[in-house]
């Protein structure tokens, strides 16, 4: 259950915050639905979070480059700034990426336990032939 913050209990900069991390946790929710088999598929769930993934990544470049056309007059001003609104992007998926891959190193056991609960319903419908 998600705790709502009453605008008077926090500063700008954490409603901000807050409104972020909101859009970045529905932004995850969606990838987890997308990523989810339905049952008799034989699509491995690896498979499938590697299409995600690659979606999500297309997008997000897609869509920053959409953000950062509105900042220019044409295409040509677009077209000079490019280095410079790459290296942004880049720097900045850059921090956010060391942020998250050291997170999940230090949270490893906690955030991947779903594997064992995966793997085992992956084995589970596995039927060999017997001799």
């Amino acid at each position: 259950m998600v705790q709502k913050i009453e605008a008077t209990d926090v500063t700008e900069e954490e409603a901000l915050n807050a409104a972020f991390f909101e859009r970045a946790d529905a932004f995850i929710k969606q990838a987890n639905e997308f990523c989810s088999i339905e049952k008799g598929s034989t699509v491995k769930p690896h498979d499938r979070r590697g299409q995600v993934s690659s979606a999500m990544l297309f997008a997000a470049s897609r869509f920053n480059t959409w953000v950062a056309a509105n900042n220019f007059k044409d295409g040509e001003e677009m077209r000079a700034a490019k280095e410079q609104v790459m290296s942004y992007l880049l720097q900045q998926f850059q921090l956010m990426l060391e942020d998250n891959y050291d997170e999940y190193c230090d949270q490893f056991e906690n955030y991947l336990r779903f594997r064992r609960t995966e793997e085992h319903h992956a084995h589970k419908h596995e039927h060999k032939p017997h001799d």
